[in-house]
């Protein structure tokens, strides 16, 4: 049995790199796997196929996917594997804002709707 292994899709895939979310989710699962200690921070090892079947879409949009990355520069192919190129690493001085609107000023007369 495989190791677990869990992946975020970053806001800055989605808003920097600009990726659909089929696409940021692709990368993210790459990015994940080269960015990883405990997964040898190697990347995708196995077919473009295997990995359709891991993250539940069809081969050929997998192909589709995994080529545009690659034309972006996003994504790069090296001794079988495929490693993410872009690394970007939250700034140790900018505070973890997950969800910046939680701590709005409740409106209105506090009815839920």
């Amino acid at each position: 049995m495989a190791k677990p292994f869990y992946f975020s899709i970053q806001s800055w895939m989605l808003e920097d790199m600009q990726l659909k979310l089929a696409e940021a989710a692709v990368y993210a699962y790459i990015h994940g796997l080269t960015t990883s200690e405990e997964m040898g921070k190697q990347g995708w090892h196995g077919s473009v196929r295997r990995l359709a079947n891991i993250l539940h879409t069809s081969p050929s949009t997998m192909n589709d996917i995994i080529n545009r990355l690659e034309e972006k520069g996003y994504i790069h192919f090296y001794n079988g594997f495929i490693t993410s190129t872009i690394n970007r690493e939250p700034s140790p001085k900018e505070p973890d804002v997950r969800n910046p609107d939680t701590n709005l000023a409740s409106e209105g007369d506090g009815a839920p709707f």
